[in-house]
């Protein structure tokens, strides 16, 4: 062996060289695919976290539009209630109204109706009393001679008994 000499400083070198390529392959085996595997679980769990943060927040926005149409068709209806309300107490109140005017000029036509009849009675009555004055005045004339003291007195006594009827 005597031709191949190799130096002391140069087999500590591939010693070395040795040491590292064996404890590279020992690491790698025994914690980079460990690890590895640890971070590849960790980014996939991530990914997922993010994938499902995002379908919730779209979740989310489907569900805050839905509740605001909703919030719209309600107040769409409420007004629409509230219009046909108006409508239906403005109808009411047109036909309360109509009825209380017919109710007013049929009780007003009554109450002309009654007081021509009672004036018509108050006519009639009148004119009874003065022909039963005239029919006394004639009589009491045609019974004697009149004078023109018998006119006074006899036209006294009609305005006394007329005056106090």
């Amino acid at each position: 062996m005597d031709g191949l000499v190799i130096s002391d400083a140069v087999k500590d070198l591939i010693i070395n060289i040795i040491n590292i390529i064996i404890l590279f392959v020992i690491v790698r085996a025994l914690a980079y695919k460990p690890v590895k595997k640890f971070l590849d679980y960790r980014r996939e769990r991530v990914a997922k976290q993010l994938e499902d943060a995002a379908t919730q927040k779209a979740e989310a926005q489907a569900a805050a539009q839905k509740y605001e149409e909703l919030i719209k068709q309600s107040r769409e209806e409420s007004t629409k209630i509230i219009h046909e309300a108006e409508h239906t107490a403005k109808e009411s109140a047109d036909r309360i109204l109509a009825d209380a005017k017919k109710n007013a000029a049929e009780i007003e036509a009554k109450a002309r109706e009654n007081a021509k009849r009672e004036h018509d009675a108050q006519i009639a009555s009148v004119k009874g009393d003065v022909a039963d004055l005239a029919f006394d005045i004639s009589r009491q004339i045609l019974s004697r001679e009149v004078t023109d003291g018998d006119n006074m007195r006899i036209a006294d006594s009609f305005f006394a008994q007329y005056n106090a009827k």
